[in-house]
C-alpha cells in the first residue's frame, strides 16, 4: 500500500507530517532519493511499482509457506526475493515509519536464506 501513491500518481503531493516529525527533512510517502535527484515522475512510478513487486513476491511466499499455489520448497525464494526488493523500497522511501518494517524485511531475508542454504 505504502507505493500505491507513487506508482499511480507520482506528482501527488506528500502526506503532512503531524508536528512532533517536524525534525524529519524529508516528506512522507515520497523517495528522498529520487526527489533529491530531481528525475521527475517516471522514476517515482517505479519506485512505486517496486513496492508493488516486494508486496506480491511476500504475499506469494506466504501463500506457498501455506501450501497454497506453490510447491512448498518454492516459497523460500519468493520470500528472498520480497524481502530483498522490500529492503531497496524501504532505502529508497526511507522514513522513520518505516523501521519496523526493515526489522520485519531483515529477518525475512535471513530466514529464507537460512532455510535455502539447508536445501
Amino acid at each position: 500500500m505504502i507505493g500505491i501513491g507513487s506508482a499511480t500518481n507520482p506528482n501527488a503531493a506528500a502526506l503532512a507530517m503531524p508536528s512532533w516529525m517536524s525534525w524529519w527533512p524529508g516528506p512522507f510517502g515520497r523517495s528522498w532519493v529520487l526527489d533529491s535527484l530531481n528525475l521527475g515522475s517516471g522514476p517515482a512510478m517505479l519506485g512505486g511499482l517496486l513496492w508493488l513487486a516486494a508486496g506480491l513476491a511476500l504475499i506469494g511466499a506466504g501463500l506457498g509457506w501455506f501450501g497454497v499455489l506453490l510447491p512448498g520448497e518454492q516459497w523460500p525464494r519468493l520470500a528472498l526475493a520480497g524481502g530483498v526488493l522490500g529492503l531497496l523500497a524501504l532505502t529508497l522511501f526511507f522514513h522513520p515509519f518505516y523501521l519496523v518494517a526493515v526489522v520485519l524485511d531483515v529477518a525475512i531475508v535471513v530466514l529464507a536464506w537460512g532455510r535455502l542454504a539447508a536445501s
